[in-house]
């Protein structure tokens, strides 16, 4: 199948009437949305099916229903995919080079060479490309699992609470690069919070197994919504531009 090679092609992502399973059930059912050029937060309790929809648009769990990414509907579609898990795995013995070079070059991109360096110097780590990636802090380490995904193909990025190990500098960093990013490519970022600059995210998806609300931050964080994933919901509008959620997960909906 033929492949739209242009980095800065318009990218969009597709989900249609999708049920994933694990083990033969059900565990996230009948999601429909679709996302392009844009900044989405995946936001819900723990046990949502956040991770779980992801894998599903991997190829990595079955599922029912369609998925496409820049109009490919099957499994070629992971190839426009990069994706950042919660968990991050590192090679012992790598440098930051080799941790973003083998998988591209495992991968059969193109230019490998000149992608790794475009990557690497996109999030800002290409001076730092000797160095073993087991050396790196909380953030850089996430910026490098940031340019190992751009590298592969990451026109649409996946990333699996990103935030979640990352010291306060090194959020501002990781937010300030995410805001660059989403202009050229879609970005799905999972969150159990919803603090974040308003300005970051386009959309808000709040999923907890079923889809619950999707839309721009003005319409998603409000009480009326929010209230029927969390027990306890309280808001503000900050001078600095975020929006403040207080929250205590509520049952499975």
């Amino acid at each position: 199948m033929h492949l739209n090679t242009d980095r800065h092609f318009h990218v969009s992502l597709v989900i249609r009437n999708v049920t994933v399973f694990r083990s033969g059930k059900p565990i996230v059912e009948d999601v429909t949305f679709s996302a392009s050029r844009e900044f989405v937060l995946v936001a819900g309790p723990n046990g949502a099916g956040k991770t779980t929809l992801f894998l599903a648009v991997l190829g990595l769990l079955p599922y029912r229903g369609e998925i496409c990414v820049g109009g490919v509907c099957d499994i070629e579609r992971t190839r426009k995919v990069g994706y950042v898990p919660q968990a991050i795995r590192v090679e012992t013995n790598a440098t930051v080079w080799e941790y973003v070079y083998l998988p591209a070059k495992f991968r059969g991109v193109k230019n490998v060479e000149k992608t790794v360096e475009e990557a690497l110097k996109t999030v800002e780590l290409f001076e730092l490309r000797d160095k073993p990636i087991t050396t790196l802090s909380g953030g850089q380490l996430q910026r490098a699992a940031i340019a190992r995904a751009l590298a592969v193909g990451g026109e649409v990025l996946l990333l699996d609470e990103p935030l979640a190990n990352v010291d306060p500098q090194g959020r501002v960093e990781l937010l300030a690069l995410l805001r660059e990013l989403k202009r050229e490519r879609t970005i799905l970022m999972t969150s159990h919070e919803l603090t974040l600059p308003t300005n970051l995210a386009d959309k808000i998806l709040l999923l907890n197994r079923k889809l619950i609300a999707y839309g721009p931050p003005s319409e998603v964080l409000k009480e009326e919504v929010l209230y029927k994933v969390y027990r306890y919901v309280r808001i503000a509008q900050t001078p600095t531009g975020y929006v403040c959620v207080t929250e205590d997960y509520a049952h499975p909906h």
